[in-house]
């Protein structure tokens, strides 16, 4: 392999350490090649030897800080800035900092595979569906920086890195910009333009103009155009369904409004985005003949819902009661409700003792719940297939609050829980949950209640699964439980817990709406997210456990309150958990629907992450 060519500097030459010579400054890792250079640094591949795992090591000549201040003040917050971010969809930074002789250097997650650049290099422009399926990965890890007030400033394709897996991640936050108290020490004040020159919005070229997220929604824009025709939308540039014979036109509106020279006509942030892509990858293009005398099919055949061959279907209703229509014949609701009622009757018998078994019910229902020794109730929700369909599996019917958890943390006195940055009274629902605390918690309840003799051995609290969680939510039925939840996420748009409307009705949850308007303490990038419109609940962060109607099963905050984490992997990696249920953090309708499966790495803890418990029998389901 050549030796890659110097650069200058300043009017010094600057030449990377050979592989062999980094190894000797960083003796903790095994140096095994070189990735690439440029005049900012050099990126090596490596070992981290202890925990023998591969990471790319990114360094920094020593001789710039003289050249240029600003280049070693980038590099280090570009450290910092991706230090504070832990998202599958960015690379993880896992080490930083200065050898004894000045080099700067910062050690990386490795992806293997490729970039977006090398990917376009190649192939000229990318099949529509890749192009768009990037996209929105890309938008989700950009609103999860937003959020904590990071703006990548530099989005592109060469900082988009794909692998052989699969999986997308944006790279390179080295221009990003921390919002609040940690600001970047001038190199993110008026005057400064940083970016690439065909990715910059208008305002990042302007000097002295102050730059938010919106800019990298430009980026962003930018980039789809390219995947989408191979070119840069330069000057009065043509739109991509005239480029590409069978595009969807929809695509066009949505790089146009993220492309906007004003940025206060584009997309206001990275989810907003993400939603109408969504909805140009789901919902196709209707088109009606004039003639026609029936609606076209919305859903493919594998996803429409199914008829069943036992009891008339019960459509997913809201989480406040909604008024059944009148039936057309009494006396056939009549025996349909008889039938239903017996088969209900032989399926929830329990055999469960209680304190007082006098006051226990035989049967535990919506009205006669069973009450553990922690006061939470329990109601049977039916399970259609899967590992425990047919099994009885009875649901908490609200979230674990805050004095659950603190009865299970009083056995604990090594484990540490964070307390989120707001009050929150005894019959909030906990947060700041990790997924092992859930299982932990699980664990106990179920020693303390076999305990006590209020449940049997063969009895045992756990988190429910993805499917059960569905079927509590009335859309079980209609998904195929041996899928895992990646594949069958967001499958049917637009049908939330409440129907199809949006924005919700009143009385929906607890979610982001016009109430966080007077919010004293607003998100930490110090700009609020808009509120949901047309929508306003009680509460700006959460609220008692219950405040809401329950819906068809007696179940409370199936939407809003606290993202409640389940038993499932996401996807077959086995790496990222299932949360279901939006929280009172989401803005967005794609994170209210039915179907929307959210997913975060076990370890990660939010103010938003709750969790709620099942009782069932079945006790060798993995988690």
């Amino acid at each position: 392999m050549a030796s890659p060519p110097s650069s200058n500097v300043g009017g010094n030459t600057w030449q990377p350490p050979a592989p062999e010579e980094l190894q000797e400054l960083l003796p903790q890792y095994e140096i095994t090649g070189m990735l690439g250079r440029g005049g900012m640094g050099a990126v090596y591949r490596g070992r981290q030897i202890s925990l023998d795992r591969a990471v790319a090591v990114k360094i920094l000549s020593n001789a710039l800080e003289e050249a240029d201040a600003s280049f070693v003040e980038r590099f280090k917050n570009e450290a910092r800035s991706m230090a504070k971010l832990m998202h599958p969809g960015i690379v993880a930074v896992f080490d930083f900092g200065e050898t004894p002789d000045g080099l700067l250097y910062i050690v990386m997650e490795f992806i293997e595979g490729t970039d977006v650049a090398r990917m376009l290099a190649e192939q000229k422009r990318l099949h529509t569906e890749h192009a768009v399926a990037i996209t929105a990965h890309v938008l989700d890890a950009l609103a999860y920086a937003h959020e904590r007030g990071i703006i990548h400033r530099d989005i592109k394709p060469a900082n988009v890195m794909v692998g052989y897996d699969g999986v997308v991640k944006v790279a390179d936050f080295g221009l990003a910009k921390m919002g609040g108290g940690d600001a970047t020490a001038g190199l993110t004040q008026s005057g400064m333009a940083m970016g690439t020159l065909h990715f910059m919005a208008p305002e990042a070229l302007t000097l002295g103009s102050a730059v938010d997220q919106r800019a990298d929604i430009y980026a962003v824009g930018v980039m789809l155009y390219q995947m989408l025709t191979g070119r840069l939308p330069q000057g009065m540039f043509e739109l991509p369904s005239l480029q590409v014979p069978g595009l969807d036109p929809r695509l066009d509106s949505i790089i146009t409004k993220a492309l906007r020279d004003d940025r206060e006509l584009r997309y206001s942030c990275a989810s907003e985005m993400r939603q109408d892509l969504d909805s140009a990858r789901t919902q196709p293009i209707v088109q009606v003949k004039s003639d026609a005398h029936e609606a076209p099919a919305a859903l493919p055949t594998e996803v429409r819902p199914r008829k069943s061959a036992g009891p008339p279907d019960r459509t997913p209703q809201a989480p406040f009661r909604v008024p059944r229509p009148a039936p057309r014949s009494g006396a056939l609701w009549l025996v349909a409700t008889l039938l239903v009622g017996a088969a209900a009757a032989s399926w929830l018998y329990l055999g469960m003792s209680r304190n007082k078994p006098e006051a226990q019910s035989a049967i535990a229902t919506k009205e006669q719940p069973f009450e553990n020794g922690l006061g939470m109730k329990f109601v049977p929700v039916p399970i259609t297939g899967g590992p425990s369909g047919g099994q009885r599996v009875l649901f908490s019917i609200w979230e674990t609050r805050v004095k659950d958890y603190e009865a299970f943390m009083r056995t604990q006195p090594d484990r540490e829980w964070l307390a989120p940055t707001f009050p929150q009274e005894s019959d909030h629902p906990a947060v700041r949950m990790q997924w092992p605390d859930t299982v932990d918690f699980c664990d106990w309840l179920t020693a303390e209640d076999r305990k006590e003799g209020l449940i049997g051995d063969d009895e045992h609290y756990r988190l429910p699964t993805d499917h059960e969680w569905s079927c509590a939510l009335g859309i079980g039925p209609q998904e195929d439980p041996s899928q895992l939840p990646e594949a069958k996420d967001r499958i049917f748009p637009e049908l939330y817990p409440w129907g199809s409307s949006w924005p919700p009705p009143p009385g929906a949850g607890n979610l982001y709406g016009e109430e966080t308007i007077e919010d004293p303490e607003p998100e930490p990038s110090g700009r609020p997210k808009p509120p949901i419109k047309g929508y306003e609940d009680p509460f700006v962060r959460t609220g008692p456990v219950g405040s809401f109607s329950a819906n068809q099963f007696g179940l409370y905050d199936m939407v809003g309150s606290v993202s409640e984490w389940c038993s499932d992997w996401y996807s077959g990696e086995q790496a990222r958990r299932v949360l279901r249920g939006s929280s009172w953090v989401n803005n967005v309708s794609l994170f209210q629907l039915s179907s929307n499966r959210n997913f975060l790495t076990p370890g990660i803890r939010f103010e938003s992450n709750g969790f709620r418990v099942v009782l069932a029998k079945d006790t060798t389901l993995s988690q």
